[in-house]
């Protein structure tokens, strides 16, 4: 295994209260997010919007945040409000990866967000890249008319990934699944063999 390969299969997720200061500085920020210009782009419509807030800011956005939340959803109780502004509070620093649309082009919207989806993997590998640690959390919170009117989000912007991104507090390891498990080779119409199984018959043949 070459040493790109080691890396990419030693890659983690750490959790928010995993992370700790410092944050990347703003110079390895861009660093960190010019590595999603290399994201797969369909069209070359360059469908991404990143949002970046820093430490001494998520404690502002937070209290706007909770505010929105139960004014814009009774729905969403002021617990559950109460434990996502807990995780947010501890974020050395956040990026809001978004899908930004373009409506009047053939590529599908489909294509333009799973490209920002794409992107968001890029940033976690690149931050990681540069020693930080990072996770990447859902947009429920985000979704909210009210919300995106915070955040400067337009029509056009479709939210996928909260990125929370610092240093591990203890750097990790984590078991992987075999691939072999998880893949099929196609053999004919309707027709799919174990990974791996049809190389192993051939060899047996030579």
């Amino acid at each position: 295994m070459n040493a790109i390969s080691q890396f990419l299969n030693e890659r983690v997720s750490y959790h928010v209260h995993e992370l700790q200061q410092p944050a990347p500085k703003p110079q390895q920020m861009t660093e960190i997010l010019q590595a999603a210009m290399s994201t797969p782009d369909h069209g070359k419509l360059k469908p991404w919007h990143f949002l970046v807030v820093n430490q001494q800011n998520i404690e502002a956005l937070i209290s706007l945040l909770q505010t929105a939340w139960q004014t814009a959803n009774a729905s969403l109780e002021p617990q559950r409000a109460k434990r996502l502004a807990s995780y947010l509070k501890q974020a050395p620093s956040l990026v809001l990866v978004s899908a930004e649309l373009a409506e009047d082009s053939h590529i599908s919207k489909q294509d333009q967000i799973f490209s920002a989806a794409a992107a968001c993997q890029m940033i976690l590998l690149s931050a990681d890249a540069l020693g930080f640690g990072g996770i990447w959390y859902s947009t429920d919170a985000v979704e909210l008319p009210n919300v995106r009117h915070l955040l400067g989000l337009q029509d056009r912007h479709h939210p996928v990934g909260f990125l929370v991104i610092g240093s591990p507090i203890t750097k990790r390891t984590k078991s992987r699944s075999n691939v072999a498990e998880l893949s099929v080779e196609w053999q004919g119409a309707a027709t799919v063999s174990p990974w791996g199984s049809t190389q192993s018959v051939k060899q047996e043949q030579q």
